[in-house]
Order: structure tokens, then C-alpha cells, then sequence
């Protein structure tokens, strides 16, 4: 085995990457910093220098796989000019990340999540279309807390994009 620098370039990067995986594989509880800077090969010093307690760790985590979601939503949906097509690609999009990052998903949940302005801006454009009155922010709202309990649900009951679309459309 090639034994790595202490000192090494982000290291920090390397610790969210290791954090990221043990959270992906066994969920934010089994966490643990210690562990991460035995795969590392640094000492725990090291990475408390980085992320002093598993709290800001766990924040540095959320933050990325909220961006990832947010990018999620925004993916491929403005290939369409139709908002039923980009409201269902959004759709789609969400379903397939939960289905890969199922922890990751169960995590993110545990903290308030904000409304997606792109979806907001979707569902705007699709109560246009529709011939319906601008989305007001509280319906916007009440549509990303349906999604995400959707997400909840969906590995056990494997919701198709159809039937969130068509449900999406009557709260609206």
C-alpha cells in the first residue's frame, strides 16, 4: 500500500467525498468522523481542522445534495416549450434521483426545504398554458411539500411521473 502525504491538497473535498459515500451506503447516523479519517489515512486532528463537529459536516452535506436536487428539477426541462412536458420532466428528474440517492434523500428531508424557484417558475408557466390565474407563492409551496412527500413515499409505492403530474394539475 502507497502511503499518502499528510498534508494534502483539498482535503477537505476528500472528507465530504468519504462523508458523502458512508451516508449514501449506511444513512447520516452511521456517520462518523473518526471513520472517515481512518479511510483517509489522516488523523481525526486533520479533519476536525476542516469540519470541527459532524453537525457542520452534516450542513456541508445538505447544502450539496440540495444543490444537487435544485439541479435535478432544471435538468433538460426547458427542452420543451409545453409546461405539461416541463412540469412532467421535473417530475421524472426528482423520481430518478430519489431512486439513486435514496439516503441522500431521506437526509435532505430532515431539514426544512425551500421552495425551487424553478419550479415555481414551471408551475406559473403551466397555469398559463392552462388558461388558469398566475401560481400564488403559497400554492408553489403546497406543490414542492407534495413532492417531497412523494419522495417519502415513493420507493415503497412506486409512484409513476404520470400520476404526480395529473395530481400536481388537480391541486392546482
Amino acid at each position: 500500500m502507497t502511503k499518502l502525504p499528510y498534508h494534502r491538497e483539498n482535503l477537505a473535498a476528500a472528507i465530504q467525498q468519504q462523508a458523502r459515500q458512508q451516508l449514501e451506503t449506511a444513512g447520516a447516523e452511521q456517520l462518523s468522523l473518526r471513520q472517515i479519517a481512518r479511510f483517509l489515512a489522516v488523523t481525526p486532528a486533520a479533519v476536525y481542522r476542516h469540519f470541527p463537529d459532524k453537525a457542520s459536516l452534516l450542513a456541508a452535506l445538505r447544502t450539496e445534495i440540495m444543490a444537487e436536487i435544485t439541479a435535478t428539477l432544471r435538468e433538460n426541462v426547458l427542452d420543451s416549450a409545453d409546461a405539461t412536458a416541463m412540469l412532467q420532466r421535473m417530475v421524472s428528474n426528482l423520481l430518478a434521483y430519489a431512486d439513486q440517492h435514496p439516503q441522500a434523500v431521506t437526509f435532505a428531508l430532515t431539514a426544512p426545504l425551500p421552495t425551487p424557484v424553478s419550479l415555481t417558475t414551471v408551475l406559473t408557466l403551466y397555469a398559463a398554458q392552462k388558461g388558469q390565474a398566475t401560481v400564488a407563492p403559497q400554492m408553489g409551496q403546497a406543490v414542492w411539500t407534495f413532492l417531497v412527500g412523494v419522495l417519502v413515499q415513493y420507493p415503497q409505492d412506486q409512484v409513476t411521473t404520470d400520476w404526480v403530474v395529473t395530481m400536481i394539475a388537480h391541486l392546482l
